[in-house]
């Protein structure tokens, strides 16, 4: 075995060098091959220049190129004329990056720039621990200080390159929501109508993303060369702490108090991040970043700003300024403190005439998950999940970003601030970029499917259609076939009472109602010998009072539809009138039971699925599992009425006995996914 190790061993270094050795080949190829056009190059203007071919000078650069396999010294011939003009070889053309754009001695492969791009980007590994591996691997002494320079300049020439204007790219929506296939703006076709789409923003404010104030102090005043997500709300933003006019009072207009004049937020809920005003404190300059997001999790663009003070509603007041002036169509904003800062934004907007009517029709709700923690009638009111036309949107896809960003937050803190602002904005374009990929994906899975499902339906409509014509007699609508099948089939047909035959279905209740009081009033005493409280409450039940309370109303209908005195005693079983409204009646009350037992389980469901979703047992937890289990005690007693009411008039007796009961509970069990269900 040892000596099997030390064969692996000795192959593995030869493999080693043989491969550093082979890509430092390839890398001097494509420059040899850079060189002779460039050689051309001189040549060609050699004829043109005034100085003529002799004043041409050619010489060899020694540079250190390093990739992810291998180093060593790559050779890069130059020319030059006594014009000034200068042949050589440029680093990305042949697949390298230099350390600055002015100094060229240190050549790094795009594959080192890339790697680290994604593994500190999203991994969060340090420039220092990169470098270290860098080293391992390319068996050559570097520093990190030499690396991180390369990199940021790699880092701001592909946010130049990946600009819409710099690729040439015309008629692409430039603005906030340019990022997203979905919510982008897209040119108006005419004859078309207005896109039903609502446009909706989810807003928060991360702190791992922060900066502390020791760090990068030497070059606090360099300025920082990427701008796509951080715009005009953080330069307003920035310039307000600059002036000290970031408190709430200035913002909304110089009125005093976060709130209106007799004016109170809907929900009372102590939220540590809803503060109208707060002050600088800690050892941080940049408390972290208030961001927004569409309903797709891309990142907004100019929709982010870093905070010089801890999170407050100043920051929230100048991004939705900034969004409803760029996208009137701004439809559904959620805040984790939508409620509370609800009434600062109706007094912002009427102290800023110049946003548009859009502005006021702004609505701010509160995302799902941070709903749970409010007060139960601010989420009825405030929360997007039981708002009308919010499209079962959670609000929370703002925390999915932060989610990403988290790796990347133990390095920012640190950063210098432009590199660190400059690092954010890549990490944002990544994700915004990486969700345009997924959606794209998904949409054109979708599509496919969609096509195959209508085909797959549009055959089996062919075949039904042809069988229905060949049938006896042929149906020649297929509409009314439909009705008429869920009527015979499927049982869901539901005969309208219409108003002539009202009054008849009341008027043979209370005629059973006076029947049956009256024999109560000769009964309910002996009921005692079966049950005390039953033969109690069917006596209180059926006193004088009660009785002439139906006769009462009896005569009232009586006059009403000018029935005859003679008729009240023909409303018996085998009179035609009194048999077709006690039907009705009956069919009415156990379609009654029926919907509210099928709404209880209905609610059963959600109570389980909200204490799955809950985990552990508490105290919420159990108020779920006594509701649910009244809700199932509800359902008993509705089978009881329903089976009472099936039995009146000469109806189906059938009841389920206590094993059927049984088994409908354990089939309630099952649909529940729940082993144990208290009944």
């Amino acid at each position: 075995m040892a000596d099997q190790l030390r064969v692996y061993a000795q192959q593995l270094d030869t493999l080693s060098r043989e491969r550093s050795a082979l890509v430092l080949g390839h890398a001097q190829r494509r420059v040899d091959t850079l060189a002779a056009r460039a050689a051309a190059d001189a040549a060609m203007h050699a004829t043109s220049c005034p100085g003529g071919a002799a004043k041409l000078t050619t010489g060899v650069a020694t540079v250190t190129y390093v990739s992810l396999v291998g180093s060593g010294a790559l050779q890069v011939p130059h020319t030059k004329c006594e014009c000034g003009a200068v042949f050589t070889v440029q680093p990305i053309p042949a697949g390298c990056f230099p350390l600055t754009p002015v100094s060229t001695c240190l050549w790094f492969d795009l594959d080192v720039h890339r790697a680290y791009r994604h593994l500190g980007l999203q991994d969060g590994l340090s420039a220092a621990g990169f470098v270290d591996f860098l080293s391992a691997q390319a068996a050559c002494k570097l520093d990190d200080r030499a690396f991180v320079p390369s990199f940021f300049s790699y880092l701001r020439s592909k946010a130049i390159v990946e600009d819409w204007a710099a690729l040439g790219v015309e008629g692409m929506d430039a603005g906030p929501f340019g990022g997203c296939a979905i919510c982008a703006e897209t040119p108006a076709v005419p004859g078309e109508d207005t896109d039903p789409y609502r446009l909706s923003v989810s807003l928060d404010a991360v702190t791992k993303l922060g900066h502390y104030a020791s760090c990068g102090t030497a070059t606090r005043g360099l300025p920082h060369h990427i701008s796509t997500f951080f715009g005009a709300v953080d330069g307003q933003v920035q310039a307000a702490h600059s002036a000290g006019a970031l408190e709430l009072e200035r913002v909304v207009s110089g009125r005093v108090g976060a709130q209106a004049a007799g004016e109170e937020p809907s929900c009372r809920s102590s939220l540590h991040c809803a503060r109208p005003n707060s002050s600088s404190a800690g050892p941080c300059d940049v408390h972290g970043v208030v961001g927004a997001v569409c309903m797709h999790t891309v990142p907004v663009r100019g929709g982010f700003c870093d905070m010089p003070k801890p999170e407050q509603f100043s920051y929230y007041l100048l991004m939705l300024h900034h969004l409803v002036q760029q996208r009137p169509d701004l439809k559904d904003v959620y805040i984790d403190f939508g409620c509370q800062i609800r009434s600062t934004w109706r007094r912002y907007v009427a102290n800023h005439p110049e946003l548009p009517q859009a502005a006021k029709d702004l609505r701010i709700m509160v995302n799902w998950m941070h709903g749970s923690g409010h007060e139960i009638a601010c989420q009825l009111v405030n929360s997007g999940r039981y708002s009308p036309a919010a499209a079962r949107r959670i609000g929370e896809e703002i925390e999915q970003l932060w989610s990403m960003t988290k790796s990347a937050g133990s390095l920012v803190r640190y950063m210098s601030l432009h590199h660190r602002r400059d690092f954010i904005e890549a990490l944002l374009a990544d994700i915004g970029r990486d969700k345009l990929k997924r959606i794209v994906v998904l949409t054109e899975k979708r599509y496919a499917d969609t096509i195959k499902l209508l085909d797959a339906h549009r055959k089996a409509l062919a075949s039904v259609m042809s069988e229905a014509a060949k049938a006896a007699p042929p149906v020649l609508d297929p509409q009314v076939a439909a009705e008429e099948y869920k009527r015979v089939v499927l049982g869901t047909e539901r005969e309208e009472t219409t108003d002539g035959d009202a009054w008849k279905v009341e008027y043979a209740r209370l005629c059973l109602r006076l029947g049956e009081l009256k024999r109560l009033q000769i009964s309910a005493p002996s009921l005692a010998v079966v049950s005390s409280s039953a033969s109690v409450a069917l006596a209180t039940a059926s006193t004088d009072d009660a009785l002439s309370k139906v006769r009462a109303a009896l005569t009232a209908m009586e006059h009403k539809r000018d029935l005859p005195p003679t008729e009240r005693s023909k409303w018996t079983k085998g009179y035609e009138p009194f048999d077709c409204a006690l039907d009705k009646l009956r069919r009415k009350e156990v379609e009654r039971c029926q919907s509210r037992i099928e709404q209880l389980v209905l609610e059963i469901r959600a109570l389980h699925s909200d204490r799955a979703a809950a985990g552990c047992a508490d105290k919420e937890t159990k108020s779920m599992q006594a509701r649910g289990k009244r809700k199932r005690a509800q359902v008993r007693a509705l089978l009881e009425e329903m089976y009472v009411w099936q039995s009146v008039g000469g109806g189906s007796s059938a009841r389920l006995t206590e094993q059927q009961h049984l088994a409908l509970v354990d089939q309630l069990r099952t649909e529940l996914g729940r082993s144990r269900i208290p009944v």
